[in-house]
């Protein structure tokens, strides 16, 4: 089965900021919110292998994609948390 690209972006283009900016700084101040954060950036890597891997790339190469893919809004969402706990964005 293959994703459209324009689904497959535009998701990605979702997730990547809607999860970083909004919804992964948030759990991260909640109980049980960073096992929540560690679980949906699991099911985002899977997800983002799944978009690249029918498009014919090497495995490895979409698997690497995929953890980078996934760990950039988690990477987005702590520095959110760090700037708002801090005060920096006032």
């Amino acid at each position: 089965m293959n994703v459209p690209v324009i689904v497959a972006g535009t998701l990605t283009i979702t997730f990547l900021v809607g999860f970083g900016v909004f919804l992964y700084p948030w759990l991260l101040r909640r109980r049980g919110g960073p096992l929540i954060v560690g679980a949906i950036t699991v099911v985002l890597a899977a997800l983002f292998y799944f978009f690249d891997n029918p498009n014919s790339a090497e495995s490895t190469t979409s698997g690497v994609l995929a953890v980078v893919l996934a760990v950039l809004p988690l990477l987005t969402g702590l520095l959110v948390k760090y700037t708002q706990d801090k005060g920096i964005s006032h």
